[in-house]
């Protein structure tokens, strides 16, 4: 039976989580002949979702929106002229839902969902077809639901350029955010020697760190690190690739390798109003601004041959738990990506939030 109503979660105002309201018996609109309607499994939260929900975020929403862009979940029913899905399909959303492939264009970068347009924190959804990704079929909904923005990202920095990253390059991961995360995975199986950096040695961050591929890790508090890294190189000659989610541009220059790339991730890095000083980089400095569905699609075929699991955090979230889920993503306790689980606890969602 196709639902005819939804609930989902609306960002009122731009005050943190408690901007946050649960609206139930929401129309859903009739199916166009290119949308699907997506029953919504799981969503996963990015750092930029509690930006837009603490108006930080560089685009100011359009005003009440729903929020959240990362989504997985059943396709239920789809429009007449429908090709790329049927019901039963299992279905991820795409950060930019317009931006198929080739370059970024100014009009694919303001179709982003939960900001300027409607995000995907609801019960069901409809999409146009060319909008979703098929999912990989070694991976559930909690974890599907972390692949458009972060794992997309990670995909971009590494294999997005004329010089994508190969077997025996060096690639630097800092910290243990999704993206890096994501990007430590990816460069392992491309056969890349990755160097990590954390917060503290000998922890349990570095242990699952190594276990995720990393080979190297170093203690991003020490302030000469970027030599370090440099020095853990082959004859010094310093890392290929720099996944650049901190800041530290400084640190970046002192290891990059001549010839290398800095991938500059998000609101961090170049934009983060940390410069880089292009004097002292013989390498590129690429501005990441996740993918296209083409990548992602690219990017899944290569998490299911190479058997690639994402990182979801071992704590995750019921339908009515979005707030506190917002809470526990902005503590920067997680290891992993935060997740809601939309279709848990559909029938007693009616309590007072």
């Amino acid at each position: 039976m196709i639902p005819k109503v939804t609930s989902q979660w609306i960002l009122e105002s731009a005050i943190g989580s408690k901007g946050l309201k649960l609206v139930h018996n929401v129309s859903i609109p009739q199916l166009a002949e290119h949308d699907v309607l997506m029953k919504v499994h799981a969503v996963a939260l990015n750092s930029r979702d509690n930006q837009i929900a603490n108006g930080k975020y560089m685009f100011k929403s359009k005003g009440a929106v729903i929020p959240c862009s990362d989504c997985a979940g059943e396709i239920k029913a789809v429009g007449s002229k429908v090709s790329r899905f049927q019901p039963g399909s299992r279905a991820a959303s795409t950060f930019h839902p317009r931006w198929h492939y080739g370059r970024l264009s100014s009009r694919d970068q303001l179709s982003q969902l939960g900001v300027l347009e409607d995000g995907v924190l609801k019960q069901y959804a409809v999409f146009h077809e060319d909008s979703l990704v098929a999912l990989p079929g070694n991976v559930n909904f909690l974890e599907g639901c972390t692949l458009p923005g972060a794992a997309v990202t990670a995909w971009s920095a590494l294999f997005g350029s004329n010089r994508p990253c190969k077997p025996g390059d060096i690639v630097l991961i800092q910290g243990s955010g999704g993206v890096s995360l994501f990007a430590c995975q990816f460069a392992h199986a491309a056969g890349a020697t990755v160097i990590a950096t954390t917060g503290a040695l000998g922890g349990e961050r570095e242990q699952r760190l190594r276990a995720l591929g990393a080979k190297e890790v170093v203690s991003y508090r020490d302030p000469k690190w970027g030599s370090k890294v440099k020095n853990l190189t082959p004859s010094g000659r310093g890392v290929d690739f720099i996944i650049e989610t901190s800041g530290a541009g400084d640190q970046d220059a002192r290891c990059l390798a001549v010839g290398g790339q800095i991938a500059a991730i998000g609101g961090n890095g170049a934009s983060g109003g940390n410069v880089f000083d292009m004097r002292a980089i013989v390498g590129e400095v690429r501005k990441i601004t996740v993918g296209n569905r083409e990548q992602f699609e690219e990017m899944n075929r290569a998490i299911e041959g190479c058997k690639i699991r994402p990182v979801v955090d071992e704590k995750t979230f019921g339908w009515t738990e979005a707030r506190a889920a917002f809470d526990y993503a902005e503590s920067g306790k997680m290891w992993g990506k935060v997740v809601i689980r939309v279709a848990d606890g559909n029938d007693a969602i009616q309590g007072k939030l």
